[in-house]
Formats: C-alpha cells, structure tokens, sequence
C-alpha cells in the first residue's frame, strides 16, 4: 500500500509539473504566434480570457502528450540499462519481468508512432528534407530525455547513499545551491525533460500551435468565407484591385482559399489570401483585419 501510494504521489507531482510548464510554454507559445501575424487580439471580453485559458490548456496537453510519447520511446535504447539496474533489487523477479514486457510494448508503439509522425510531414510538406530533419531531430531529443532519465536514476540512488552515508559529497551531486536557496537537481532534470522537446524537435512549436488552434476554431486554413458587402472597399483599395474587382459582393464578397489566422478571441478577424490563388506567384500573402461582424459566414471544403 505504501509503494501504490507512493508511486501515485511521484505520478502526481510529475504530473503537476509539466501541467504547469505546459501551460506556461504554451502562454509564451500563443503570444510568440500573435508576434508572428503581427495581431494581437483588442476588446478582449471575460469570456475571451476563460477561452485564451482552454487554449493554454490544450496546447499544455497535446505537449504532454508529446513528451509522453518520447518518454516512452526512449525506453526501447534504455531498456538494457534499467534491466540491469533493477534486477537485483527486486524480490518478485516474474512480476518484473512483466512489467519489463509492457514497458517494451508501449515503446514499440512510440517508435512507431514517430515513423508515422514522420511519413505524416512529409506528405503535409512534401519535401523529405524536412520530414528526415524531423525524424532526426525527435530522436536526438529521444536520446537527451533518456540521458536524463539515467541521471534521475542516479539520483535516487545517491539519496539513498546519502540517507545512510549522510555525506557531502553525495548532497552536492543532489542539490544545487544558489545562495541560500537549495534546490533539488531532480527538479531540474525533470525540467529539462519538459523543454528539450520544444527546443530540438524541429518545427514542434509550429505544429503543436496549428493544432490547437485549428481544434479550437482560432486558426482556419483553405476556408471559404463571407464578407458583409459594407466593407468590400478594403478589397477594392488594395495592390491586387483587379483581382477583387472579379468577385461578386452583391449581398456578400464570397473569398476562396482563405488562411484565417485568428478569429473568435476579440473583436477583430485577421486572415489571408494566399499569393497563388491571386496571381499564381510565390510573392507574400494579401493580409486583411475585419470586425467579427463583417463575418457573416465560413465554409470549409
């Protein structure tokens, strides 16, 4: 009982723990992403706030996830060390030999959920550079979260020695001291678990914001939408006039091939049409803002 109540206490705190750093990630991730339209949201209402909250809340799971994914794959090229590891130390060897097989099985499948991640960019892309760089990319970070793995171990066991042994040395190699300020390098390496992802995976950020806020409604790509005729001029006075000067606005300017970049926080909808489906050229897309009410209507393909 006092081994499940144990095992449940670290689940929870380690849950806790990359809970808070998720949201947190996930709060510099979505104002990074309003930097990078070049939007922020104005008027905000209260209910905007508590939806900017479910937003923090996803992308804080679906990172989870991500990193859940990785843990458990690293645990196929750690298998061998942990075998060795804990084999002497526990009594009941055929209960761990089973747990030894499921653990093996749930890496299985991470290894090849990050295949099919894989085989999945390259046919978003269509370029097999950046699926490879992805591929190569999410394993070293594979391998930096089960270096720190090993480095947790080692750390139980020096709190072990240094519950018996009570020795300086062993508490140096448990605690980082910043002044008077002791802090536990488990913490740390656990942290580092939580980031290392985000920062070696390439593009993680990029796709990790794109599927919150596509699952949200935020973000919408390749939509069709409908403009209240009233504001028909923005279209009228801008570069590409003979382009717009095509569509028919006699109740409402119908626009195809539209990247809506943020709707539903705020009073504003930013969104583009991409460059190709004006001119065919690969120059910027046209951007435009709208108030929430000149939106009468969206329609996906």
């Amino acid at each position: 009982m006092d081994k499940l109540e144990s095992n449940l206490r670290v689940i929870k705190n380690t849950l806790g723990v990359f809970g808070i750093i998720g949201n947190v990630i996930g709060t510099i991730i979505i104002i990074f992403y309003c930097c990078t339209i070049r939007f922020f949201p104005v008027g905000l209402s209260v209910g905007d706030v508590l939806f900017c909250l479910c937003i923090f809340a996803i992308f804080g799971t679906l990172y989870i996830v991500f990193i859940g994914i990785l843990y458990l794959a690293n645990k196929l090229f750690l298998f061998r060390f942990f075998f060795k590891k804990k084999i002497n130390k526990i009594p009941n060897c055929v209960n761990f030999y089973e747990a030894q097989k499921s653990y093996l099985s749930f890496a299985i499948y991470a290894n090849l959920f990050i295949l099919l991640c894989t085989f999945f960019v390259w046919v978003e892309s269509g370029n097999l550079i950046s699926s490879l760089i992805f591929c190569l990319t999410t394993y070293l970070a594979v391998g930096f979260i089960g270096w720190l793995e090993t480095l947790i171990f080692q750390w139980e066991e020096n709190k072990i020695l240094n519950k018996y042994g009570l020795s300086e040395k062993y508490d140096r190699r448990l605690y980082f001291y910043i002044r008077n300020i002791k802090i536990s390098s488990k913490f740390l390496f656990r942290t580092g678990i939580c980031i290392i992802p985000l920062i070696v995976v390439s593009g993680i950020y990029v796709g990790l914001t794109n599927i919150t806020l596509s699952l949200i409604g935020v973000r919408q790509s390749d939509v069709t939408i409908y403009v209240d005729k009233n504001y028909q001029h923005l279209f009228y006075n801008s570069e590409n006039k003979d382009y717009f000067d095509k569509i028919n606005c006699s109740s409402a300017c119908q626009l195809e091939h539209v990247n809506i970049l943020m709707t539903n926080i705020g009073t504003k909808t930013k969104f583009q049409i991409p460059a190709k489906s004006i001119h065919n050229t690969t120059d910027s897309p046209i951007e435009f803002e709208v108030p929430n009410e000149a939106i009468k209507g969206i329609r996906n393909k």
